[in-house]
């Protein structure tokens, strides 16, 4: 045994990209190399149950392929274990990763040990061996350089859409060619411009010397290559993309507020423009300038101890009684000389920065502390509503981390109910339920917002765990003078009766709109008839009276 760790140890220092396992079949224990544990956030280097805990990073795409491959281990079926996957750092980053591991048999031919190593694509490094292009990276440490020199620059980023499906119908080695065949399409613009893989189905194309109308018509022409020329094995297969383009002339802010704007602006484009290039600052502020400053101050305030954020609560009443039961929290940011800005801007302008998990956690443990302590003394039976993002959910961490601000805080698990917000139906159907499952065991409850927009389908009642549906003020507004409108409230809520799943409306403003929607059923109301969404000492006075 002594052998065996020197061995091992020789191995796991032998390269920074390179990972070294040893599991021990007999006490179901695998030895992690130290830098494999740091990358990716393992309990220690000596971990338990292996298996399920490596199983729970991997990309849900690709965890079905994964379980199987060591399911066929367990059974005999073959003693080598040799695929590729997408495995969630400890930054929130899921990174390429192929894994190779061999069965060790004993004399009598007995498997005592799984050994073998994992080579992390995706690690800091300036090359991409997929794509053969700069990595994110080199990226960020690019665009230091040019704000380093105060030199002005466009930056082009492109994402593919519903990659997923393409993993799903041909497989992940099928994905990582068409990857690299559009990535060679996108070599063409190498006279003018550095071309990078931003990570996952995202490249940059970054140029000082390209106009906007130049780099408009690169993504004009990759769009048009990424429906009509991408061959897979003599097939055919189209990809749209979405894109955002910035032209960058501020040199004070950090390099990362720059890729989450252009991210944000990419985001716009695939979820909302249908593919069509957003140009980054086409908004409420003036120019594109202003908004990154914003970004920038934002993300520097979220490091400083989310410094501007704070609390506001909206109550929920029961709709018979009017009585209040509970609250659903919601974040806001003021800054000089910004002043307020409206969440639903910077909650989307964040959503994809890594520093968003850290505002999360915050906004959960201030708004347990304060209802804890304030409310909860008044009504033992208030129930706290909490926004969850899909973010969160795809956090490796996220369940301890709930279960320890709970826990310090000592917040009643049952006087909580998470909503999951509209982005929460892009992830798999399958580790969503799973998620779902060990939240309410700890007996937290658990609520779809925006039923009737975003969660809209009713197939979700059946194949989701909920305790709760939320249907969106967008959707009941005007419903006094909209019959149809009445009549799908109306199904809903009386689908919600049938499977025990109590109702929020949001959106009641006034009072004819509250008797109508009485004599629906709805469990309870929600909305400025009752109040807008206050801070904790006024809404203390709001149940006081």
């Amino acid at each position: 045994m002594g052998l065996l760790s020197k061995v091992f140890e020789a191995f796991a220092n032998s390269s920074e990209s390179r990972y070294v396992f040893l599991f021990d079949v007999e006490k179901n224990v695998c030895r992690f190399s130290q830098s494999c544990v740091d990358r990716f956030g393992l309990p220690g280097e000596y971990v338990d149950n292996a298996g399920e805990v490596w199983a729970s990073i991997i990309n849900p795409a690709d965890r079905f392929r994964f379980q199987k491959s060591l399911q066929d281990l367990i059974t005999g079926n073959t003693k080598i274990h040799d695929m590729s996957y997408r495995a969630l750092d400890k930054t929130g980053e899921y990174v390429v990763c192929s894994c190779k591991g061999f069965l060790i048999d004993d004399d009598d031919g007995h498997p005592v040990y799984f050994a073998g190593t994992i080579d992390n694509h995706g690690i800091a490094t300036e090359y991409d061996p997929i794509t053969n292009l700069y990595t994110r990276y080199k990226l960020l440490n690019d665009l230091r350089e040019y704000q380093e020199r105060k030199e002005k620059y466009m930056i082009l980023m492109v994402g593919l859409c519903n990659f997923h499906e393409i993993n799903n119908i041909y497989g992940y080695e099928v994905g990582n060619k068409v990857l690299k065949n559009f990535a060679e399409k996108l070599l063409d613009y190498l006279n003018g411009a550095f071309v990078f893989h931003a990570g996952g189905t995202k490249f940059a194309i970054v140029s000082s010397v390209f106009t906007e109308e130049k780099m408009a018509a690169i993504y004009k022409e990759v769009s048009e290559y990424a429906r009509n020329s991408i061959e897979i094995e003599d097939s055919k297969v189209a990809i749209n993309i979405g894109g955002s383009l910035s032209e960058v002339r501020n040199f004070d802010v950090d390099v990362h507020t720059i890729v989450t704007g252009v991210l944000l602006g990419l985001d716009e484009s695939i979820h909302e423009r249908h593919g069509e290039l957003v140009k980054f600052g086409n908004d409420n502020y003036v120019n594109n300038h202003d908004r990154i400053v914003v970004i920038n101050t934002l993300r520097n305030c979220i490091n400083d101890g989310c410094k501007g954020f704070y609390m506001c609560y909206q109550p929920i009443v029961n709709a018979n009684t009017e009585k209040l039961v509970g609250a659903e929290t919601l974040v806001r940011w003021s800054m000089e000389p910004f002043g307020s800005i409206s969440p639903g801007d910077f909650v989307a302008w964040l959503e994809n920065d890594p520093l968003f998990y850290d505002l999360s956690y915050w906004i959960m443990k201030t708004s347990m502390t304060a209802i804890k302590e304030k409310v909860l003394p008044i009504m033992p039976d208030f129930l706290l509503n909490i926004n969850l993002s899909y973010m969160q959910l795809e956090r490796q961490n996220f369940r301890t981390d709930l279960l320890r601000i709970i826990d310090e805080v000592g917040y009643p698990p049952k006087n909580l109910c998470l909503e999951l917000t509209e982005r929460c139906k892009l992830l798999d159907e399958s580790f969503l339920r799973n998620e779902m499952i060990f939240l309410k065991s700890k007996g937290i409850k658990i609520a779809l917002d925006d039923f009737g927009t975003g969660f809209s389908a009713l197939e979700l009642l059946i194949t989701l765990p909920i305790d709760a549906i939320k249907i969106d003020r967008s959707f009941v507004m005007d419903i006094e003078n909209v019959k149809e409108k009445q009549y799908v409230v109306d199904a809903i809520l009386a689908c919600a009766r049938n499977m025990n799943i109590s109702s929020t409306i949001e959106g009641i403003e006034t009072v004819s709109m509250k008797e109508i929607m009485k004599n629906y059923g709805a469990t309870s109301f929600q909305g400025y008839l009752y109040s807008k969404p206050v801070v904790i000492d006024e809404f203390v006075k709001l149940i006081q009276k």
